[in-house]
């Protein structure tokens, strides 16, 4: 395959994690994906339309979240899980991408582990919850008890992409897919729940590699002002899309300046 996809299990004695490998370069870039209702196995062919151009140029790795999960988890506790795959697939020090919640962890490894990480960006996330965040969560919560996973999945993928901006059917993120394995609810629970655990702010000073912090000015989910305030909490300016949402990330010229940024 052009992409020499490349998937498997890690297993760590009374959990694993599943991971995808691929990417036409040679130098690896670790993807941290955001919050997701189905599991990484069988979605790689879709991740690897939406970051071709970061496939072109890199190989990327990216790590699902353990299985099975505790009931109770943070953000903290699933960043030790990406350091632990990244180095169990030998990553030592790597350029980082986090996606919303991935952006979270990322930070927590960043600032926990920073020999790993050598350059870091931080796509349409937050040091810390802020109400547009917290309502989000309150209200997947809800709709997961009362309607189910599949009720989640089309508000999550509603919220992504503003009024004309919305990808072709099979391009955009797939919250959920029918057909491949998902989170059971309660587990989803708690990783919505995670996403409010997020308190890195006043540690941010202490990231000293390379940051670049991107938003959309049509985020609903995460909001414009959070990318802002992280951006202003590590000293630096976020890029705003003012066009785009939450699934900026999937943008040909929001990926084109992270990829400039990565090839400095």
């Amino acid at each position: 395959m052009p992409y020499n996809i490349k998937e498997g299990t890690l297993n760590f004695g009374d959990y694993s994690m599943d991971y995808a490998v691929f990417g036409k370069g040679d130098r690896p870039l670790l993807l941290i994906r955001g919050l997701n209702i189905t599991r990484l196995q069988g979605t790689v062919p879709n991740l690897v339309r939406r970051y071709r151009l970061y496939a072109d140029n890199f190989r990327i790795y990216v790590i699902d979240r353990r299985e099975p999960l505790p009931e109770v988890i943070t953000d903290e506790f699933l960043a030790e899980d990406v350091y632990e795959g990244a180095r169990a697939l030998g990553l030592e020090k790597v350029p980082v991408i986090g996606n919303s919640q991935g952006g979270m962890i990322a930070q927590y490894l960043t600032l926990n582990h920073p020999e790993m990480v050598e350059k870091l960006v931080l796509n349409v996330t937050t040091s810390t919850p802020n109400p547009v965040l917290k309502k989000n969560v309150e209200d997947w919560v809800k709709l997961t008890e009362t309607e189910g996973l599949a009720a989640v999945s089309d508000g999550m993928m509603g919220m992504m992409y503003p009024p004309g901006k919305e990808p072709a059917p099979g391009e955009g993120d797939e919250v959920m897919v029918p057909g491949l394995k998902s989170h059971p609810a309660e587990e989803f629970i708690a990783l919505s729940k995670a996403c409010l655990t997020c308190n890195t702010k006043d540690r941010l000073k202490e990231i000293k590699c390379p940051v670049l912090v991107l938003g959309g000015g049509k985020d609903v989910i995460m909001s414009p002002e959070a990318s802002v305030e992280l951006a202003e909490a590590l000293g630096t300016e976020a890029v705003i899309f003012e066009e785009l949402g939450h699934g900026a990330y999937e943008d040909p010229e929001y990926q084109a300046l992270v990829l400039a940024f990565l090839n400095k």
